[in-house]
């Protein structure tokens, strides 16, 4: 439940600038399937103060905010978090050029969740343990030519039968140099996120190994693609395509993918003809390049996201049904082409003998360049995981 109340008035002072007022209140509940919940509330006013001159043509604009604006409670209602106070935001302005010259804020009150990440907040409330299962393996450390993230579920043993693999390729946002601290650039977002703020369940089977790709000195040459609009992304992925993957590349390569499940069948007890390979953006166009070069040699399953396939396609056409595809786009996305994926998934749809459910498209229509959050939580009815399981290797 949200209401608002708003009052606006003219500051007499400066001709057109208005001055708002909102008064708030707002309340969730969030719970999990075992019934236990949290509850979000807030209520509080923000409002302009008139603005004051500094200077021939720069004033000074204020802004306010007082009340308690967020506050978390568990099922008892027992208070875990709470901000209240005030927080004040001057920001200083020459009106005659619009430029902004100068930024404060200041804060009164205890504001905890300013420094907090508010899903790790209520992950011991709502969420499972699966952040206790997740280790950083940072570059140097393992013999791997990648750092990664490593979860291990609880099923997991290192003698007996082997379990269910599943390797996770990063979008460039979260790309870095394989150290401890740039490996936590995984955690921003995806399955890693899933796991480190317990969102994961933990008596799901697979072992998930989630890389980072590292883009070498001086880095990749972005400059053909400038000035490209939409679709810069797709530009740029089909740039690292016609340079044949060579360093310094943006995106995880085939060749970093094959070498890298290869390093995990022999250092982890999991079954070689269960390993299942996922990516976003970024990453989803290294998942499609890799099943153009390897096809199914490594892999059983694959799931690429907001990723365009459209130049492994060209390269191997037919062939890149070999390997189960599930795609996911988000419709609205204006950095990668959706025709990456839906043109690309009709294709291998309309290849002879490919079973329908073994090339699955899912275009969500309201999103943007995103939809691996929906995707990888199964919030919207799509159940991953389930699916690739449901496939293995002869």
């Amino acid at each position: 439940m949200l209401t608002h109340v708003f009052t606006l008035r003219q500051d007499p002072r400066l001709e057109g600038e208005l001055l708002f007022m909102d008064q708030y209140v707002f309340s969730e509940t969030y719970t999990n399937e075992a019934g236990a919940s949290v509850t979000a509330t807030g209520s509080g006013v923000s409002k302009n103060v008139p603005a004051r001159r500094v200077g021939a043509s720069t004033w000074t604009f204020t802004f306010l905010q007082a009340g308690q604006p967020f506050t978390i409670r568990d099922s008892s209602g027992k208070v875990v978090s709470r901000d209240s106070g005030v927080l004040r935001f001057e920001a200083t302005v020459d009106v005659a050029t619009g430029e902004e010259v100068g930024f404060e804020l200041t804060v009164s009150g205890p504001h905890p969740l300013f420094d907090q990440d508010t899903c790790k907040v209520v992950a011991p409330l709502l969420g499972t343990a699966s952040a206790d299962h997740q280790t950083a393996r940072p570059l140097g450390s393992t013999d791997a030519a990648m750092g990664y993230f490593e979860y291990l579920p609880p099923s997991y043993s290192p003698d007996g039968d082997g379990s269910p693999l599943l390797v996770v390729t990063n979008g460039y946002g979260e790309n870095g140099d394989g150290s401890a601290e740039q490996l936590s650039n995984l955690l921003f977002t995806g399955v890693p996120r899933f796991i480190d703020v317990g969102g994961w369940p933990t008596d799901r089977p697979l072992v998930v190994l989630s890389t980072q790709h590292v883009e070498d000195p001086p880095g990749f040459d972005f400059s053909p693609c400038d000035g490209v609009d939409p679709w810069g992304g797709s530009c740029a992925m089909q740039l690292q395509h016609d340079r044949g993957h060579a360093s310094p590349a943006a995106c995880t390569t085939p060749a970093e993918i094959h070498d890298f499940i290869a390093y995990a069948v022999a250092h982890y007890n999991v079954d070689p003809s269960r390993v299942y390979l996922t990516g976003l953006s970024c990453g989803g166009f290294g998942a499609w390049e890799y099943l153009a070069a390897y096809g199914d040699s490594q892999v059983a399953a694959a799931v690429p996201i907001a990723a365009d396939g459209r130049y492994a396609w060209a390269s191997v056409g037919c062939a890149l049904g070999d390997v189960p595809l599930w795609a996911f786009h988000g419709g609205l996305d204006d950095l990668v082409n959706p025709l990456g994926s839906t043109v690309t998934m009709e294709n291998v749809q309309a290849c002879p003998g490919v079973d329908p459910q073994a090339a699955r498209l899912t275009v969500y229509p309201d999103l943007y360049h995103d939809g691996w959050d929906q995707a990888y939580s199964g919030s919207r009815g799509d159940d991953i995981y389930t699916w690739m399981l449901g496939y293995a290797n002869p």
